[in-house]
């Protein structure tokens, strides 16, 4: 490798790495020019909106969600006891496990549906 090569591949990383670093300590007089590390450093982190997680929902959001989930719930148990009727009017163990099917699909897909239904409101704003 020729000392050009040697030197734009120099060049290439050290462009690269204190890109890195001035990203990373945003707002921390951060600069591209390999003037040392600064003895100041408070822990920065990567302020671009693309990597941005908004995990923060509304106290209303959080009751439609919970309100929309028990409708939907009462409504896949109505349905499920309506369409399996003859599976329900067993006793002991042949009772007890086609209720808790019937209770654990309910609620998967009540909090699926409420939360989709959220998610489609939402994108519509």
């Amino acid at each position: 490798m020729s000392n050009r090569d040697q030197q734009m591949k120099q060049n290439k990383n050290s462009h690269i790495s204190s890109s890195l670093y001035a990203r990373v300590n945003t707002g921390q007089n951060a600069s591209n020019k390999s003037d040392g590390v600064q003895m100041l450093h408070t822990g920065g982190s990567m302020n671009n909106p693309d990597e941005r997680v908004d995990e923060h929902h509304s106290l209303l959001k959080t009751f439609l969600f919970y309100v929309m989930t028990g409708i939907f719930v009462a409504m896949y148990i109505l349905l499920g006891l309506w369409i399996f009727q003859d599976y329900f009017y067993n006793e002991g163990l042949n009772e007890i496990l086609p209720s808790l099917a019937l209770l654990m699909i309910s609620l998967v897909l009540g909090s699926l549906s409420s939360k989709g239904i959220l998610k489609i409101f939402s994108k519509a704003n």
